[in-house]
């Protein structure tokens, strides 16, 4: 009877009753710029996650007994949530929290889940699951005699982290002109871990709560990044030139993020002064200038990065129409706008 009270006793704490997961949890706050004369509706969020992800799967149980002498048990191998453990209703869910995450953050004058905007954002949902390895030995032999009976135990157990894990596919839609033109996409992933308590499961839906917050927040910055060179402008419609003579046809901007965590690179129609594409990329260099500040990129829209005298002749051949200027960086020039439009100050002009 002693051998089968401790069995019962460790088959128990191999782990509860797996209570119904959700992806609200705790707010990850992240000021970022806004935006205020542009509307942003996010439709609702698509799933495409993988079959794995919402069927789930359980670490595995062995168990061999050993005829009136003991057993041994045998955990082994990833628990990965099911669609009941992370969340019933992901999609819906992330959509609520990504419509309230945004317009909390400021990114534009007004985020809507209903009514059209100046932009949709169209959401995907690529991976969305929490994880953890289990790895657990144990036996337990029983000697009895007429006089006594003992049992032996051997245990080896290895508590691993839990894990969760999300990826969302962003593409922003420009709607302003009536003929809608997708300005900008990226991958956003968010990632949390936990540590390996004795609630395995439930430290794993903790982990898909963090980890949404996460990639909510990197959204978040991203979209207001984005917003901030396709929007309209801080003071109304975009300023349209005369033609462009021997300008070149296209020239590029840039600045480091907030964090030195991405590059924003934006690509202007001289003629016009209009953005033609917005990308973010990784940070090749995350000391060439403080951040948040527009510089002339020594990279041209073919892409081939300029000599250090050829970016020199690029900046004053757009010297004429804008304003750049080298404020304490002798080897970038700091862009302005279109000449005119900022206050002028005592800086090195290209000539």
């Amino acid at each position: 009877m002693k051998k089968w009270l401790a069995l019962a006793a460790l088959l128990a704490g191999c782990g509860g009753k797996v209570q119904q997961g959700t992806l609200k949890g705790p707010a990850m706050a992240q000021a970022v710029n806004a935006r205020p004369q542009i509307t942003l509706h996010i439709p609702t969020v698509k799933d495409a996650r993988p079959a794995e992800e919402h069927e789930g799967s359980s670490v595995r149980t062995k168990l061999f007994v050993f005829f009136l002498f003991g057993v041994h048990i045998k955990r082994e191998g990833n628990y990965i949530t099911n669609d009941f453990a992370a969340s019933p209703d992901a999609a819906a869910e992330l959509h609520t929290l990504a419509v309230e995450s945004l317009a909390s953050r400021g990114v534009a004058k007004k985020v809507t889940a209903t009514s059209a905007g100046d932009f949709d954002l169209v959401l995907t949902i690529e991976h969305l699951y929490g994880t953890h390895f289990a790895a657990n030995k144990q036996t337990i032999v029983v000697v009895s005699s007429n006089q006594s009976t003992d049992a032996v135990v051997d245990v080896h157990s290895h508590n691993y982290a839990a894990y969760g894990n999300v990826t969302l596919k962003a593409e922003l839609i420009d709607k302003r002109s009536g003929a809608p033109r997708t300005v900008w996409t990226e991958h956003v992933t968010g990632y949390a871990q936990r540590p390996a308590e004795k609630e395995r499961v439930r430290e794993v839906q903790y982990a898909v709560q963090l980890a949404t917050a996460d990639a909510l927040a990197t959204l978040a910055q991203r979209v207001s990044a984005a917003l901030d060179r396709l929007g309209v402008g801080p003071s109304g419609p975009p300023m349209v030139l005369s033609a462009a003579g021997a300008f070149p046809s296209i020239f590029a901007i840039e600045r480091m993020s907030r964090y030195r965590d991405f590059l924003e690179r934006v690509y202007i129609e001289t003629g016009t002064g209009r953005v033609t594409r917005h990308e973010i990329i990784p940070a090749p260099d995350r000391y060439a200038s403080r951040p948040g500040d527009w510089l002339l990129s020594r990279v041209t829209a073919e892409g081939v990065t300029l000599s250090v005298d050829g970016y020199e002749s690029f900046a004053r051949s757009l010297a004429g129409r804008y304003d750049l200027r080298q404020v304490d960086d002798a080897a970038h020039y700091h862009f302005f706008g279109v000449l005119g439009t900022a206050e002028p100050a005592t800086v090195t002009v290209p000539r």
